[in-house]
């Protein structure tokens, strides 16, 4: 048994994932710069979303968060012209995946 657990002060740690169509990703990036805390992204280039009966080439952006952060990512996403898939799961569950 591990002692790592994932959880703490800061509440369950999450992981999260953003998608996004493929030429919106530096737009994404530029919105996740602007939260009140960092973000560490790791992109996936090889994503297809449908959209109007169309698959389109898109982008997941993952990233871990403590489960009072995901609220102002919401937040965030929500103001801007973009559509963006918002994806949270534990983080446990992310690693035994």
């Amino acid at each position: 048994m591990s002692a790592w657990q994932p959880n703490g002060f800061a509440g369950d740690l999450l992981s999260v994932r953003v998608t996004v169509e493929a030429f919106l990703l530096e737009c994404l990036l530029d919105t996740l710069a602007e939260a009140p805390f960092p973000i560490n992204p790791e992109i996936h280039h090889h994503a297809e979303i449908e959209r109007d009966g169309r698959r389109l080439p898109a982008v997941h952006v993952d990233f871990p968060l403590w489960r009072h952060q995901v609220d102002p990512i919401r937040d965030l996403l929500r103001g801007r012209p973009f559509q963006a898939g918002f994806q949270v799961t534990s983080m446990l569950q992310d690693i035994r995946a």
